[in-house]
């Protein structure tokens, strides 16, 4: 059986990794001899089977293809349809797993148990997901951890770095930023900061349209009508990406079924100077992480690059500019987060992660200047709390005679409730005849998985109420879906 499993479950791609008996990580390749596999799933209309990796990048039919299913991790109502039969981000993901442990199973032995890792700014939502995708493929979760705080134990381990580290994950659909301390064999996270929608994904949109408008030019006609030859077009357009990272200047040749073909020149510069307000916004995301801080970009003392648009020459510039030295680069880019994950199952080193949201109730809050109040948002665990932990606040009721008390759990850093998230309630029954103001104490944990539990405790009477947040939605699978779903998943060939 194989010790120490850590698996990277990617926007674009996923990698597993394990830790070799002489304590170095090695990424383990699937059944296609690729180290990474292409996060795609395609539903083969005629057999039944679904295809996972690269094969399915490459199946043309963009509705039966599904990409990016990561970005939809913290939805509960999205679904997608095919052949009459709905499916959830957690089923399409428990897919990919599903691929990752037969493949690699078949070379390191069979894997039962795992680190997965999820991005910095996943919600609780999209972690509870995360860990049922991994049930449904029949791999237990011994623990989640952040990719930028994975990536950065490899960086220890490998680069043997030591000092204030700012970990830059840029991946296929998320932005982390992660500020930590490395000393020896103790490494304490400061603050995680994110972005949830910006990644390679957004470059490669912005190059299709330039792709589109060079073609339309030549051509008069549009390079796409459909989804099949956007799709086909969007893939040239990340090759051409990767490509602009290496030369300077390249030619590609794109067409479609009806107007022919044209011969398009791209240039970095051109490239860069595209993308440039999408780079800026991560500078943007660096200085606020360190302005939460209280830190000057000369208190770090090394920037380290996770994710495979780390290699876009203006990234690296931009970042060089901004600090006054390089960034490091561990060359493996795009696996050093499952690399690190493994190190983490070893448990190699001592972690201390951080709270990645904060956590709060609704309550009425009087300004003592003015005597009046509102309805706001009352942070109990604050963002960047260190974890594991448990904290407390008391309210008091506010109506005579109240026989029910409820406690709405929040999760947002904003004061005002319409720019929070409202993910959980507790409802406790409480003696009757009571007046106003008696005390009410919600406490509220957070594990080593980054999931919350949340108390209720009416302090005159003692009664008290604990909850586990439960979501609702169509994309939202139950304990009995989960049971079913993973027998199900069980039978169906996945190729």
């Amino acid at each position: 059986m194989a010790k120490y499993v850590g698996i990277d479950l990617g926007t674009s791609t996923s990698g597993l990794a394990y830790v070799r008996p002489d304590g170095n990580p090695e990424i383990v390749p699937n059944a296609d001899g690729e180290r990474l596999t292409p996060s795609v799933v395609y539903f083969d209309q005629y057999e039944g089977i679904k295809v996972v990796g690269s094969s399915a990048r490459d199946g043309g039919d963009p509705d039966r293809t599904v990409h990016n299913i990561k970005r939809h991790m913290d939805d509960p109502s999205f679904t997608i349809e095919i052949d009459e039969q709905k499916w959830t981000p957690t089923e399409i993901s428990a897919m990919i797993l599903s691929k990752l442990k037969r493949d690699c199973s078949q070379i390191i032995g069979d894997i039962k148990e795992i680190v997965v890792t999820v991005p910095a700014n996943f919600n609780e939502l999209a972690r509870k997901a995360t860990v049922t995708a991994a049930k449904l493929a029949g791999l237990g979760v011994s623990r989640l951890v952040n990719e930028p705080t994975a990536a950065a134990l490899y960086y220890a381990q490998s680069r043997n770095i030591d000092g204030r580290v700012l970990v830059y994950d840029l991946g296929g659909g998320t932005l982390d930023i992660t500020v930590l301390e490395i000393d020896g064999d103790n490494i304490d996270i400061l603050l995680s900061e994110g972005a949830r929608h910006l990644g390679g994904a957004n470059f490669d949109e912005i190059l299709l349209e330039i792709l589109a408008d060079e073609y339309r030019k030549q051509n008069g006609a549009e390079l796409f009508i459909d989804e099949r030859q956007r799709r086909r077009a969007l893939m040239l357009g990340e090759d051409a990406k990767k490509m602009l990272s290496k030369l300077y200047r390249i030619t590609e040749t794109v067409g479609n079924d009806s107007d022919g073909t044209a011969r398009i020149e791209l240039s970095r510069e051109n490239f860069e100077a595209a993308v440039s307000r999408l780079i800026t916004r991560t500078i943007m995301l660096v200085e606020q992480a360190l302005d939460s801080l209280d830190l000057k970009p000369s208190d770090i003392d090394h920037v380290v690059l996770v994710g495979g648009s780390t290699r876009i020459p203006k990234v690296q510039q931009t970042l060089e500019k901004f600090f006054g030295f390089s960034p490091i680069s561990c060359g493996n880019v795009d696996e050093c987060v499952a690399l690190g994950a493994a190190l983490f199952a070893q448990k190699a080193r001592k972690v201390s992660e951080v709270c990645n949201i904060s956590y709060g109730t609704l309550a009425y809050i009087e300004d003592a200047r003015t005597g009046t109040g509102s309805i706001q948002n009352s942070i109990v665990i604050p963002k960047n709390t260190p974890i594991p932990c448990s904290m407390s606040q008391t309210y008091i009721t506010s109506e005579d005679n109240e026989e029910l008390i409820e406690v709405e759990i929040t999760q947002g850093e904003d004061s005002d409730p319409r720019y929070v998230d409202i993910i959980g309630k507790i409802g406790l029954e409480v003696p009757p005849g009571r007046p106003a103001g008696c005390e009410v104490t919600v406490t509220y944990s957070y594990d080593e998985n980054q999931r919350v539990h949340a108390q209720i405790l009416d302090e005159q009477s003692g009664l008290s109420k604990d909850v586990s947040i439960e979501y609702k939605g169509e994309g939202v699978l139950s304990d009995e879906d989960i049971e079913r779903k993973t027998a199900y998943l069980k039978q169906i060939k996945i190729a």
